[in-house]
């Protein structure tokens, strides 16, 4: 494929072919870091999952690379054949469902990542064989060459961003009480013999650290981020850990009971003010645990939790999140356990506007829905269970709040 246009004493027009390999390595490369940017929750789900999402993102990142140093049909075939086939199988896990793993014939849920590389993948596809066609080519200024791979840079980089950060903020819905039999039914992972008798004392107003309810039922759309069962009792390293955890949390947070600090620190809701638990992010500190910063960051935390109650609102927990598929701490062992969510709504700016329910399965225009990062809370009013309990009803948190006592907090 020639650079060098017909006629003129020099090289001053380019193929519009080379271009356009140009443009399909950058959108190439744009599907390869959303790959490797959820392999990780992927190889949390079942391995081959996560195998699999490596595997398109290097192949997608080598053919970046090979169709700008020497675009042979028979890369173009490979890459129109690759892309159509991660194409089929995403098509096929968001209405037949996953045919292999944990969770066989699970429908899979469409967030704006997936569904923004699917569509690049299409551009892929579309690209390669326009190539392949080989149909009168045209011929271009050669500032083109530089030009038109930077707007789709550019663009790249912003629906890149946008995708990276959507999935991020996810929020907690809350649990009821229920049976053995349906915690285990909805993913819920049983202490072990023994370990419930353990008590350990903390400063947080939370009370003491228990094992995980047992009894405990998932609510809809709600499971553990890791499909192994912790039945392991936690070790004495392991204990003394989620104590400094709590002890920790409480100490740096507590300045956040008064709701003016917490906004001036930048935290803002991200559920519907006015609900009787309201979830608040801090997208400086979420960004910088995007970028490699410490998942629990206890000066930091992403995400501070308030309930409404009749004497204003009260902070209630620090929520950690384990964000861009990064692994999830466990510095408590089974005393620390994360959770995900599969059935919230969220605008691009993780805004949560929403459930899916049976009754109904698409979000709202404007926002989409896929699996959450891994989140963790630390409670600082007694809930059932502690203050590392996984979740507790709306109605448990308030009514632990109202016990604490308000903070001369509006609502929020």
């Amino acid at each position: 494929m020639s650079d060098v246009g017909p006629g003129r004493d020099g090289p001053t027009t380019v193929s519009a072919a080379r271009v356009l390999a140009y443009c399909l390595a950058i959108l190439s490369a744009t599907c390869a870091v959303i790959h490797f940017a959820v392999a990780g929750t992927h190889f949390d789900e079942y391995w081959a999952f996560g195998v699999f999402m490596l595997v398109v993102a290097w192949l997608q990142l080598l053919w970046a690379f090979g169709v700008v140093i020497r675009p042979a049909r028979w890369l173009l075939w490979a890459g129109g054949l690759v892309n159509a086939a991660v194409i089929v199988v995403y098509i096929g896990t968001r209405t037949v469902g996953d045919v292999i793993g944990p969770t066989p014939r699970e429908v899979e849920p469409v967030g704006f990542g997936d569904v923004l590389c699917t569509v690049l993948e299409a551009m892929l596809v579309a690209g390669s064989l326009w190539l392949l066609a080989g149909t009168a080519d045209r011929w271009l200024r050669r500032s083109q060459l530089v030009a038109a791979p930077a707007v789709t840079g550019l663009a790249a980089a912003v629906l890149l961003s946008v995708a990276l950060v959507a999935g991020g903020p996810e929020m907690v819905m809350t649990a009821a009480a229920g049976t053995t039999a349906s915690a285990a039914q909805h993913g819920m992972r049983m202490s072990a013999p023994g370990a419930a008798a353990i008590r350990l004392t903390t400063t947080s107003p939370g009370g003491d650290i228990t094992m995980p309810d047992p009894n405990m039922q998932m609510a809809p759309g709600m499971r553990m981020a890791s499909p192994a069962m912790c039945d392991t009792a936690p070790t004495a390293a392991q204990q003394s850990g989620a104590v400094r955890l709590v002890d920790a949390s409480w100490q740096d947070a507590s300045q956040f009971r008064s709701l003016a600090v917490a906004r001036a620190a930048g935290y803002v809701p991200i559920t519907p003010s006015g609900l009787s638990v309201v979830h608040y992010l801090n997208y400086r500190y979420y960004l910088a645990t995007l970028r490699g910063g410490p998942v629990l960051n206890v000066a930091d935390p992403q995400s501070l939790v308030y309930a409404n109650t009749p004497q204003g609102a009260v902070l209630v927990a620090a929520m950690y999140i384990a964000a861009g598929g990064r692994d999830a701490p466990q510095p408590g062992g089974c005393l620390t356990q994360w959770h995900v969510h599969t059935n919230l709504c969220q605008t691009a700016f993780g805004v949560v506007v929403g459930v899916t329910t049976a009754a109904q399965p698409t979000c709202p225009a404007g926002s989409a829905n896929r699996i959450t990062d891994p989140m963790l809370h630390v409670w600082f009013v007694p809930i059932p269970g502690g203050p590392t309990a996984i979740d507790a009803s709306d109605q448990q948190i308030v009514s632990a709040a109202e016990r604490v006592g308000g903070f001369g907090n509006g609502p929020a």
